[in-house]
């Protein structure tokens, strides 16, 4: 699970991940945070965000069924359709909403957005790419410098709380951040084949 602000390479980084880990032999897929079966019958053209916070919240109904699909949609892939033996990164997860609310529009009570991440399936590791708010903003200006320094806060908030988590420093060269983060999902998985074994 690949988290962390605007700025920090994460689609950049995924991209390097994919190709490192399918030189190694692993069957890797990449998913990205959205509803896909409700995408799919909306049929929507894929749009760059400029303005993350430009729309206003939906309605408090509205923003419970989206989480309430997500989650449905997670369990149903995690059952169903996700083989253990493939290697499957998240750009973005559901609890990026929790640290960005406004970017996916959630407009019912924090508690509720709370209560599903709970619910939600566990990724075995979660990797946060991190640098510093200007650092970030020089990169992108999508939102204020305020909002990036609260983002920052809040995300590395939450990965403290995480039992398998890995932070990298995003504000290094992106091949020296794609072999850091390759290295803690090697190693991640090397743990999990010893617990399975």
């Amino acid at each position: 699970m690949i988290l962390g602000p605007d700025g920090a390479g994460k689609s950049s980084v995924i991209d390097g991940l994919m190709g490192s880990l399918k030189c190694e032999g692993r069957t890797v897929k990449m998913r990205h945070l959205k509803p896909r079966y409700v995408a799919q019958l909306r049929d929507q053209p894929e749009v760059i965000v400029v303005d993350p916070h430009a729309k206003p919240p939906r309605g408090t109904f509205l923003s419970l069924i989206k989480i309430s699909v997500w989650l449905v949609e997670e369990w149903y892939a995690t059952l169903f359709h996700e083989r253990q033996e493939t290697v499957l990164i998240f750009d973005r997860y559901y609890h990026d909403l929790l640290v960005d609310p406004r970017r996916y529009r959630f407009g019912a009570p924090v508690w509720t957005a709370k209560l599903i991440g709970k619910l939600m399936p566990r990724p075995k590791l979660w990797i946060l790419l991190d640098a510093p708010a200007d650092v970030l903003q020089a990169r992108k200006q999508e939102v204020t410098p305020e909002e990036t320094a609260r983002q920052c806060n809040a995300y590395r908030a939450f990965i403290r709380l995480q039992r398998e988590h890995a932070v990298v420093d995003a504000s290094q060269s992106l091949d020296k951040v794609i072999a850091d983060a390759a290295r803690a999902i090697e190693q991640a998985l090397i743990e999990d084949a010893g617990q399975r074994g």
